[in-house]
């Protein structure tokens, strides 16, 4: 596997996608360093937007306090954004220090030779463990006065401006990997990992474990799928010191406000060395005025384990009482000191349909050659008569499939296809848009030009499933289904 490109800060950049190229294709990478350059930009621009909480980032950030800057970003609504901030803040500072530290710059030749001498001096400053730390201490400390002895005492005058960028630049690596430490994440929904959920909230398989959710197949109607009934969460604290967490939602947009996730427990198992080698254990929230917080400590090991190392079942999300929609979910972690929040996890609910409830319906009528028609209700017809108006409504805004088959005896089921030679049937095949029969639609059916239809009582059923994963697992989503019943004969 290639490893993944690096940032400014020498952590692997987010995944930005390109835009469309209209003309010839770019060079690898130039859309995405283009498009991370210009999200830099957005975000101090949208930081600098309130002058007092820009001022405050840039104390923190020249303070090295990783929380007060975090706290900052967080509400400029740019926290998701502490890399790129501080990238911003990292260069432009290196930019004042190396004009102070060599305000005459070198206006020599920068050819191959150059290059060259360059790199030998570079590698012999570098390979001096004592002389590196004298030089980062110096950067750190922006001490003009040592850093030009050492220029002068080194006789090193023409490189004194790349030297100290060189510098400089290494020194936000490690600035930057403090003040912006990886967040607590939701690692999983459902057991769908989160980089398997796309911006809407819909997720794709194969789930962790694999059982659980299949790969995707649109044309089967499988994939995009969203959540229903109890949702596994797990997550990762990405904070060795925490001792309590919380999960919480909101159903408003990623701003909030968010509300906490009150479950009465999360129960589990703990490993001991003797028969039966597991004992029941189980997690209680906090409640009160600060409800829904739990110890890491109370962490079954089952779960992950009473610790901070790792990915951990976080709690099992009920949403069968809630609306069907688009949610956000944060995961919350603390020491007593400091609270670390994650970015918001989008998650899509469906807890209803199919639609028209209480279930989908057909009726079947009789259109005679004079165009008339007349219910069919257990109604007997014989080639000859006419054809029959199979009237259809069943809908889901996330249909998996429509099915409409004909059941006779002995097992069988013939799909009934309109005298232009459509299925009835159908899945989602992809298009999201594809809600099924939203309202009733009316086809003709010819059985006596059907091979596979023979002289036999049938119920013509019309059946729906949604893509909903339920309680963690998809075998068909939400299901519905109606009938009418008939006689063919010839």
């Amino acid at each position: 596997m290639a490893e993944p490109r690096k940032g400014r800060t020498g952590r692997p950049q987010r995944e930005t996608p390109g835009k469309p190229d209209e003309g010839a294709s770019p060079p690898p990478g130039v859309n995405d360093d283009l498009n991370e350059l210009q999200a830099v930009a957005r975000a101090a621009a949208r930081l600098a937007q309130n002058k007092d909480t820009f001022n405050q980032a840039l104390d923190a950030f020249n303070a090295g306090d990783a929380s007060r800057f975090q706290a900052a970003l967080d509400r400029a609504g740019v926290g998701d954004d502490c890399e790129r901030i501080c990238f911003f803040f990292c260069r432009k500072k290196c930019i004042g220090i190396c004009l102070r530290f060599c305000p005459e710059p070198n206006r020599g030749p920068f050819d191959a030779a150059e290059m060259m001498a360059f790199a030998e001096v570079l590698n012999k400053l570098a390979g001096d463990e004592a002389t590196f730390r004298r030089l980062r201490e110096i950067i750190e400390k922006e001490d003009v006065e040592a850093w030009n002895a050492f220029i002068r005492q080194n006789q090193l005058g023409r490189f004194c401006h790349q030297l100290c960028h060189f510098f400089c630049e290494w020194r936000c690596r490690e600035v930057c990997i403090d003040l912006c430490p990886p967040k607590p994440l939701i690692t999983r929904v459902g057991s769908i990992p989160i980089s398997q959920i796309a911006p809407n909230g819909l997720g794709n398989g194969p789930s962790i474990p694999p059982f659980h959710v299949g790969p995707p197949n649109p044309a089967a109607g499988y994939g995009d799928h969203p959540f229903g009934a109890s949702v596994w969460l797990m997550g990762v604290f990405n904070m060795p010191s925490a001792t309590q967490y919380l999960v919480e939602v909101s159903s408003t947009g990623p701003a909030g406000p968010y509300s906490p996730i009150i479950v009465p427990s999360v129960t589990g198992y703990n490993w001991i060395a003797v028969f039966p080698f597991i004992v029941p254990c189980s997690r209680v929230p906090s409640s009160g005025v600060d409800p829904g917080w739990f110890n890491v400590g109370d962490i079954c090991d089952s779960d992950g384990g009473p610790n901070t190392i790792g990915e951990k079942t976080l709690l099992y999300w009920p949403t069968g009482t809630l609306p069907d929609g688009t949610y956000y979910l944060r995961l919350r972690v603390r020491d007593g000191i400091v609270t670390r929040v994650s970015s918001p996890q989008v998650v899509q609910l469906d807890n209803t349909g199919p639609f028209p409830l209480p279930r989908p319906t057909i009726s079947l009528e009789l259109q005679k050659p004079d165009g008339t028609r007349v219910p069919l209700k257990c109604g007997k017809v014989r080639k000859g008569d006419g054809l029959i108006a199979v009237t259809i409504h069943a809908f889901d805004p996330n249909l998996s499939g429509v099915s409409v088959t004909a059941r006779g005896n002995s097992g069988l089921s013939v799909p009934v296809i309109d005298i232009t030679n459509t299925a009835l049937s159908k899945t989602y095949n992809g298009v999201l848009s594809e809600t099924g029969y939203p309202v009733p639609t009316t086809f003709l059916w010819d059985p006596w030009n059907d091979p596979n239809i023979v002289p036999c009582c049938y119920l013509v059923y019309v059946e729906i499933n949604d893509r909903a994963i339920l309680n963690d697992h998809y075998s068909g989503g939400h299901y519905n289904s109606g009938w009418e019943a008939i006689e063919i004969g010839f």
